[in-house]
């Protein structure tokens, strides 16, 4: 074993250089070998002082500004034209959306519109039928329409609403102007079937009202004719209702006003209008026929063993 004594390593006892030095500084041990650069500062600050107490360093400020003045110009020649680029590309992006912004607001005023439209327009509907079932029959009943179907073989209305809602067989069907458009001819408990006065099956008693004069109702290609006697002197505009002495609908039902006398073509087929007997006119209705297709409510009457008022034929 080592003694105590035993001199350990040198390593061990090496002494680490103090943190703050105590000799002095090469200012304080040489001071004649930097005195001639002290000396030089000196007189430099006071050759700078005495300039600046004198004249000034305007001079300086001159010579800076004409050395810098033409690179600061090229600078802003170069920089102008990005920094407009950037402006006007910030203002169109920012104008964008704006735009965007009031794209989605129009829209979504218009559809505010269209429904506040929609709605009112429902109203006033809805309004001119009830007016229009208080005036007739109070117990008439409205329906929606839910199907047009117009054909060269069948013309028909489907309705919503059927037995369950009261309708039956037979029922004349008008439009909230007082337009007559058919009866009912087939019915379900939840759907009713119109068979329009436009069917080609069609045959209707008819009055023209000012002059009494007798008719019979048919229609051709979708459109309406009435034959009469030839005797008969029929002017225009003389309003077409249903006859008291016919077995489908009540007396007094508007379908229209006379047009003009019919062309040979328009003339009733299985007649003998064409043996001097009877003359064809066009029938011009209250509701225009090429509109049929956009009703939606219509009134269905109730079976009439009493004669129903005259209504008003008045587009909506």
């Amino acid at each position: 074993m080592a003694r105590r004594d035993d001199k350990l390593p040198e390593v061990i006892y090496r002494k680490h250089p103090p943190l703050l030095s105590s000799e002095p500084s090469p200012w304080v041990r040489q001071p004649a070998r930097h005195l001639p650069l002290f000396l030089l500062l000196a007189l430099l600050s006071c050759a700078l002082i005495a300039i600046d107490l004198r004249t000034g360093f305007g001079w300086l400020q001159v010579a800076a500004g004409k050395v810098s003045g033409p690179i600061i110009h090229m600078v802003d020649l170069v920089l102008a034209p990005v920094a407009r680029s950037v402006t006007v590309i910030r203002e169109t992006l920012t104008a964008r959306s704006e735009n965007a912004d009031l794209r989605n607001r129009v829209v979504e005023l218009e559809a505010r519109l269209h429904s506040s439209q929609t709605a009112l327009e429902e109203n006033i509907r809805l309004r001119q039928l009830l007016d229009l079932k208080a005036e007739v029959a109070p117990e008439a009943e409205a329906a929606e329409v839910l199907r047009y179907r117009n054909e060269a073989a069948s013309r028909v209305m489907i309705l919503r609403g059927g037995g369950s809602q009261g309708l039956s067989v037979g029922q004349p069907v008008i439009t909230r102007s007082g337009q007559l458009l058919g009866r009912i001819t087939g019915i379900t408990d939840l759907v009713s079937t119109v068979r329009l006065i436009t069917d080609p099956g069609s045959s209707i008693g008819v009055t023209l009202e000012k002059t009494q004069s007798q008719g019979i109702l048919y229609s051709r290609d979708g459109n309406l004719f009435v034959r009469v006697d030839r005797a008969e002197e029929v002017p225009e505009e003389e309003r077409v209702v249903t006859s008291h002495a016919g077995e489908l609908f009540p007396k007094g039902l508007l379908i229209g006003f006379i047009e003009g006398e019919a062309g040979p073509i328009e003339r009733d087929p299985f007649v003998a209008a064409d043996l001097g007997l009877m003359k064809s006119y066009r029938v011009k209705t209250a509701y225009p026929i090429e509109d049929w297709e956009r009703i939606r409510e219509v009134l269905c009457l109730p079976a009439w063993g009493r004669e129903l008022p005259a209504v008003a034929g008045t587009r909506p």
